[in-house]
């Protein structure tokens, strides 16, 4: 499946999706993500099995090569095996000037993913901000906001919450029909799951792919994919 998070800065989408990636780890399962994360913040008596894959070096190659080293080592896999999370994903699936020779690849790898194992969750501000072939494949969008934003009423109710707290909104993407929304109040466990300090480093200065501090079952510096997708 893949799903999209929307959202301004501020709007609780990198809490969503940092939840997201908590408890998927917690649970054993494998995840790949673009930007780095801070592993020690999560206690799990299983593996931690995290892999941080730069922009340059995140290609539909790597991800078919990561779920066939998963697959080996599983026998068979189901969709919802590995996770897949693009943050900032505009800087790879741009509306506007998207027409690198990957394009393709990136539609048939998209197209495919279900038989591969992945659940896929985009993330950026607006979904305009994304190539339209590839908005077309979404299937659910959550949209999110910050409850104090909502005038005093919201402000009167995020108060009474004891703090900060937010609302994703569910959508069917294709009719952009409303699902259902859920409430969420800011925890320090997931905030501190992101390591500001190596995020998106492919932007900034071209860095290879590498896996954060303390990360588990990383791939190597040139993109090559963990020999049993997680336990290397």
């Amino acid at each position: 499946m893949i799903t999209f998070f929307s959202g301004t800065p501020g709007s609780g989408k990198s809490l969503h999706t940092a939840e997201r990636i908590y408890w998927w780890l917690k649970m054993g399962k494998p995840c790949v993500c673009n930007f780095a994360i801070n592993l020690e913040r999560i206690k799990s008596r299983k593996p931690l099995r995290f892999t941080y894959v730069d922009n340059e070096n995140l290609t539909p190659d790597y991800l078919i090569s990561y779920a066939d080293g998963y697959i080996r080592e599983k026998g068979r896999v189901k969709e919802g095996s590995l996770l897949l999370v693009i943050d900032e994903c505009q800087l790879l699936f741009n509306a506007r000037d998207w027409g690198h020779k990957r394009r393709n690849e990136w539609l048939k790898f998209f197209t495919m993913h279900r038989h591969l194992g992945y659940d896929i969750i985009l993330v950026a501000q607006f979904d305009r901000m994304i190539d339209r072939q590839i908005r077309s494949l979404i299937e659910y969008e959550y949209k999110h906001r910050k409850v104090s934003n909502f005038g005093w009423r919201g402000k009167l109710i995020s108060l009474f919450a004891l703090g900060n707290l937010f609302v994703s909104v569910k959508m069917w993407y294709p009719l952009k029909e409303k699902v259902g929304s859920d409430f969420f109040r800011a925890k320090k466990v997931y905030y501190s799951l992101y390591d500001t300090y190596v995020m998106f480093d492919s932007v900034k200065d071209g860095t290879p792919a590498r896996s954060a501090p303390g990360t588990q079952g990383g791939g190597r510096g040139d993109g090559t994919p963990p020999l049993s997708a997680g336990d290397a």
